[in-house]
């Protein structure tokens, strides 16, 4: 029986925090994306506002897949290929498949009427991916999940260089020839889709874990980070500006190079940051890391649905992101649509059946 090895149960303080931060980027990435959708909406000033928020948090998505590379590709517990495919898989097809319904009802325009028909579209939209705009994730994660056990054997056996010279092309691929075609009408004939941009984050958590890069060579990616924040938002601008204020998002992409370097310098910040000297000695805020920890999957597949009903009124209140300036808007709304999103999903874990919707 072929078997690969699987993360390790003991808690990894660093990979908490990260990914509570990385889901409530993904938060405000989604709060600010009207205003950085067009300047002429709300004019320029709470365009940029809006730009600047939504290029600031672009790091979220690649950083969850390199957590996912960490503690899937690089641990020491080992369990057949079959039960390792089913535990990860049960985790994202039964939420995938609950709560593209829900959003598929939600964004109905129209009264719902439930028979074959409906069915039957929903799951055609299931199978074309045609589902609400955040859970493409999901099908992303299973592909990784596919091919993890065919990747763990590599990154095991497989010297610094080869993964390094994986690393170097993916980035070639991605970064610099994929994100070109964006601004080209053609496109490379040589086939570079095996080196996939989420593949590459993905063992970029390993290679991290293994061969963590010295002071001076995280310096080094840390001003390449924020020189790519830079790019990002002056870019945008520039690039916006050019095509009469409709939003060109070429550089929000997350297999850009300079989301690449924003998403590594992210990671490696955290990494490095010696947290049992500070937040693992104080229990209240070790124990809400625990929990927010616990529902990030949650609060992912949640929190559009949340930001949704607060900003229709459907609860007899309306608190709607553009009704603020951005500068208070953008954080009020994103706080209280994590809020309320980590309530719900506490909630959910701990009724029998709906646990399996929002998965710890």
């Amino acid at each position: 029986m072929i078997q690969i090895k699987i993360e390790e149960t003991s808690r990894i303080l660093y990979i908490d925090i990260l990914r509570i931060v990385s889901i409530f980027a993904v938060v405000v990435l989604h709060v600010s994306a009207p205003f950085a959708a067009n300047m002429n909406t709300y004019g320029t000033r709470w365009w940029w506002i809006g730009n600047i928020a939504d290029s600031a948090t672009r790091w979220s998505v690649p950083v969850l897949i390199i957590i996912s590379g960490r503690l899937l590709l690089d641990n020491s517990r080992e369990e057949d290929v079959f039960p390792f495919l089913k535990k990860r898989f049960t985790k994202v097809i039964i939420p995938l498949i609950f709560w593209s319904f829900v959003y598929m009802l939600r964004d109905s325009k129209s009264a719902i009427q439930l028979d074959a028909l409906l069915f039957k579209q929903f799951l055609l939209n299931l199978y074309t991916a045609k589902v609400h705009i955040h859970l493409w994730y999901l099908y992303m994660i299973v592909g990784l999940y596919l091919i993890t056990p065919i990747i763990r054997i590599y990154v095991k056996n497989a010297k610094k260089e080869s993964i390094f010279y994986f690393i170097v092309i993916w980035f070639i691929s991605n970064g610099i020839i994929g994100f070109s075609e964006k601004f080209m009408s053609y496109n490379i004939g040589f086939n570079l889709s095996f080196f996939n941009w989420s593949l590459g984050y993905y063992i970029l958590g390993f290679l991290f874990e293994r061969y963590n890069p010295s002071g001076n060579q995280r310096k080094i990616i840390y001003i390449l980070g924020f020189l790519g924040l830079s790019i990002t938002i002056y870019g945008t601008f520039l690039l916006t500006l050019d095509n009469a204020g409709e939003l060109v998002p070429h550089l929000y992409s997350y297999f850009a190079p300079n989301v690449i370097f924003m998403s590594i310098s992210v990671y490696l910040l955290f990494k490095n940051i010696d947290w049992n000297k500070t937040i693992a000695k104080i229990p209240v805020v070790n124990n809400l890391i625990s929990s927010l920890g616990k529902t990030s999957f949650g609060i992912y597949l949640i929190h559009l649905l949340v930001l949704d009903i607060i900003s229709s009124g459907d609860i007899g209140i309306i608190v709607k992101v553009s009704s603020f300036n951005p500068i208070i808007g953008i954080p009020l709304v994103s706080i209280l649509t994590y809020f309320i999103s980590f309530l719900v999903v506490l909630i959910m874990q701990r009724i029998p059946l709906l646990n399996r919707v929002v998965p710890k």
